[in-house]
């Protein structure tokens, strides 16, 4: 990423530039930027969330919070402390404040963020640039594990929308509504919804089945298939009959609902993972909870051999073939504003700004 800034100052030997030209500059290389004013206090926050990769796809979110507590016509001898991340950043040269407008170092606030920082004295520009993070489409490594070695346990990057996207651009007749039955209960239980929902994407061929089980069965990761038809009197293990049963003939077992099913599958992932019960209020609903190892898969690797057999590469198939086509459309959703739409957005920007202005000059008077 490289975000160039213009409109620098320099006042003796520094160079200083408009707090806004920075938000600005990380908005257009899609971050976002909030503005709040308070005190005498500068805060500059970063959230960066880098992609799960192996298809060459990165996702970044740049959050740059501002905030200044106290009367914004302070005594300009009063230092400006400046704070990153939650971190007070000391510098040699101290923002100022000149016709109400602040100005701050921008090498300090830029390496701060970890960032490169160059100067451009011929054009007068500031060329700011974060080697370890491209918002390209080419680029290459990161947070999907080439060993697929990513926990089962956490939280879902993807969005129900990106899913569904994701979804029916494979197969336009799967239930639309699975994406966000699996975000919601998988995280009563704790576990990565969107992988989960990937791994019932590989189970299933994008809920087209076409195998030993049926999409009427709502068994989307194929629980109680072995090989051999059921009889009909299997032992559900504690699970509830009204929501799971065995039917003669048929392959697998059956759940009531698609939510029954997609329930079933996160208590199977959550028997791997964990050791504990179940969340408080859960009924039992996958009949083969307590035939699994409890706490015997922490990583999605860990599944090769256990869930599928062999299942060589099982695990890491879900990352690279699946859940790294849901973040390459996770991603193009967050980069659809157009520039009229990033423009629009400024402008709204800059008259809260103006407002708030006005009502902390009214507040000091």
């Amino acid at each position: 990423m490289k975000v160039m800034i213009l409109g620098v100052h320099t006042l003796g030997r520094n160079r200083f530039v408009l707090v806004h030209h920075i938000a600005a500059g990380f908005f257009a290389a899609g971050g976002e930027f909030i503005y709040t004013y308070r005190l005498l206090k500068l805060e500059v926050q970063q959230l960066t969330r880098i992609r799960y990769a192996t298809t060459g796809l990165i996702m970044a979110a740049v959050i740059i919070v501002f905030s200044f507590i106290g009367p914004i016509s302070a005594d300009a001898q009063q230092a400006i402390r400046i704070f990153i991340n939650g971190s007070e950043v000391y510098s040699d040269v101290q923002p100022v404040i000149i016709n109400n407008r602040t100005m701050v170092p921008i090498r300090a606030i830029s390496e701060g963020l970890g960032m490169n920082v160059e100067w451009d004295g011929v054009n007068r520009q500031v060329l700011i640039s974060n080697p370890a993070l491209d918002l390209s489409e080419d680029s290459g490594e990161d947070i999907i594990p080439a060993n697929g070695d990513l926990d089962i346990i956490g939280t879902s990057t993807v969005s129900a929308e990106a899913l569904k996207q994701i979804m029916l651009a494979n197969n336009p007749q799967a239930p639309a509504d699975l994406p966000e039955l699996y975000l919601q209960i998988a995280k009563d239980y704790g576990i990565r919804g969107d992988v989960a929902f990937c791994q019932a994407a590989k189970e299933t061929g994008w809920w087209r089945f076409g195998g030993l089980v049926q999409a009427y069965q709502n068994n989307y990761c194929g629980l109680g298939a072995t090989g051999s038809p059921a009889t009909g009197n299997e032992d559900l293990r504690g699970a509830d009959s009204s929501r799971i049963w065995f039917a003669e003939g048929v392959h697998g077992a059956i759940f009531k609902t698609r939510a029954d099913g997609v329930e079933a599958h996160i208590q199977h992932l959550y028997a791997y993972t964990s050791k504990s019960a179940l969340p408080a209020g859960k009924t039992l609903v996958d009949p083969r909870f307590i035939l699994v190892s409890r706490g015997i898969a922490s990583t999605w690797s860990d599944l090769d051999g256990r869930w599928a057999v062999p299942g060589v590469g099982y695990g890491q198939s879900i990352l690279t073939d699946y859940y790294a086509q849901a973040l390459q459309s996770s991603s193009s959703q967050s980069q659809t504003m157009t520039q009229a739409e990033t423009i629009e957005q400024l402008e709204k920007d800059n008259q809260l700004l103006k407002l708030e202005v006005l009502r902390l000059q009214k507040m000091i008077q």
